[in-house]
């Protein structure tokens, strides 16, 4: 396995809520800043606590400008918390930025629809072939797309938060892997985390795999104790407090 370092993404540009980097060829990404998302895209002021507040019913002309179809609507107000009406908006947001831009039809942002396969890996209806993958943690959203049908890609994003250290070192690391990031910082735990939850939506599984089964041993990934070959990792701290990685 090879790893590729990536430096901090480029700055919003001009307080947008999205910025596009490269992450390597055949690859672009997509952060979104949530809470410029909220101020930029939609018609009125959302409460700063909706992390803890239960849904809202939204309307097409609560956005500003067309963003999503009326049918991406209907799904959105079927969620039942207003943090995963929010989550599921800004990933949305990310990945349509990444069609416009890099697709060939540069289809408009409402025109833009991402269905989900058997077991949850998303893609566009207009280029399947693709690979498309969508994280976000808090205040950040992150879609990455591959720009060649033999490209395969997963990616994850997580806040880096201590109080979480104990649960995580117990239920997403084998034992040979706690040994050895007991000692570490919240930083290099954290990036761990994100390397595995990356490489189980590389080979489409997300959920439905043991994290205890992934490990990172030596900057190398292992499946069920071997090896997995030709892959490649990039892990890093992309925005202040969050660990980022991508397998592909």
């Amino acid at each position: 396995m090879t790893t590729m370092p990536l430096s901090t993404i480029t700055p919003f540009p001009d307080n947008a809520p999205v910025s596009i980097s490269r992450p390597g060829p055949g690859y672009r990404l997509a952060f979104v800043s949530i809470p410029g998302f909220l101020q930029k895209c939609l018609t009125k002021p959302l409460q700063t606590a909706f992390r803890t507040a239960p849904p809202l019913v939204f309307q097409p002309d609560d956005f500003a400008g067309s963003i999503f179809g009326t049918d991406e609507i209907d799904g959105l107000n079927r969620f039942k918390a207003l943090k995963k009406q929010v989550e599921w908006m800004a990933g949305r947001y990310a990945a349509k930025q990444l069609a416009r831009q890099f697709l060939n039809e540069r289809p408009a942002l409402s025109d833009i629809r991402v269905a989900y396969r058997e077991k949850g890996a998303p893609y566009f209806t207009c280029a399947p072939s693709l690979p498309l993958s969508i994280s976000h943690s808090w205040d950040y959203a992150v879609a990455g797309l591959g720009l060649r049908p033999a490209c395969t890609l997963g990616l994850d994003l997580e806040k880096i938060r201590s109080e979480s250290r104990p649960v995580l070192l117990r239920t997403a690391f084998s034992a040979r892997e706690a040994r050895v990031l007991e000692s570490m910082d919240d930083a290099t735990l954290f990036l761990k985390w994100t390397a595995k939850e990356a490489y189980l939506k590389y080979i489409g599984q997300g959920f439905h795999e043991s994290l205890k089964k992934i490990e990172i041993v030596d900057d190398t990934i292992l499946h069920d104790a071997r090896p997995v070959p030709s892959l490649t990792l990039a892990s890093h701290l992309p925005l202040p407090g969050y660990a980022f990685s991508m397998v592909c």
